[in-house]
């Protein structure tokens, strides 16, 4: 069993997550409901949970500035929060999970299988201090992106990243240095990621970084040549929406 504690300051919300994980999970036991921070800190140092349904947004201490204050984070989380791009887009990238107010059950549901992948691996302390990185620093390519592969989870600088291709299922990672990371997710599973991190999808096998571009050739969709003499082609559809990036690169 997957032992859990609930932290969130409205009692609506509260009371739906807890009925919808009695409901739909089966393998998750609630061991305590918090309403704020302070008690949701003193809940995990005596319970020891495996998992922590933390609301960001709480009065005089949001969730992450609670995280900040427990050592060591042994223990998996899953965001909730209403609509906030800046927090979801770091914790993204950072491999957690976050769950948007009303909750889903769908959502419910993948963010725990997730969980339970991250569960086995039992090293979280890695990806929430690339988390409380990815949310001081201001500039997307000073932000680093967890990337699970067969072998284990990288964590690489967005500005390290040169461009992304399709590769079937997978999706193929091109360092700075010419090292590769193939992970197994979808071109598409980045796609939203790395867009608000100065990326562009220039056609469908093909994500680059826009700031590693060094010319464009004009042409029925064009040409790009990228800092390391790749050369690809752009998609005749997302022409007019790339070129009008070029000028804020």
């Amino acid at each position: 069993m997957i032992r859990t504690i609930i932290i969130e300051d409205e009692p609506v919300s509260q009371e739906m997550l807890t009925i919808m994980l009695q409901r739909h999970a089966a393998d998750i036991t609630i061991i305590d409901t918090c309403n704020n921070p302070t008690d949701g800190m003193e809940s995990i140092t005596k319970h020891q949970p495996d998992l922590v349904f933390l609301d960001i947004q709480m009065p005089k201490m949001n969730g992450f500035e609670m995280l900040k204050k427990i050592h060591p984070i042994n223990f998996e989380v899953i965001f909730t929060t209403a609509y906030d791009q800046y927090a979801i887009n770091a914790i993204k990238v950072s491999a957690l999970d976050y769950l948007l107010k009303p909750v889903d059950d769908e959502d419910l549901t993948i963010a725990i299988e997730k969980c339970k992948e991250r569960l086995q691996e039992r090293n979280p302390r890695q990806r929430f201090e690339h988390l409380f990185n990815n949310l001081t620093n201001k500039n997307p390519l000073d932000k680093t992106l967890a990337l699970s592969a067969s072998d284990g989870i990288s964590f690489v600088k967005m500005s390290e990243i040169l461009r992304v291709e399709a590769n079937g299922r997978y999706a193929k990672f091109h360092l700075l240095d010419k090292q590769t990371i193939l992970v197994s997710k979808t071109l598409g599973d980045f796609e939203e990621i790395l867009s608000a991190n100065q990326f562009f999808r220039i056609h469908d096998s093909a994500i680059i970084n826009l700031n590693h571009v060094k010319k464009y050739v004009r042409g029925d969709g064009g040409t790009v040549l990228l800092s390391d003499g790749t050369e690809l082609d752009v998609a005749r559809r997302r022409k007019d929406d790339f070129i009008k990036l070029i000028p804020k690169i």
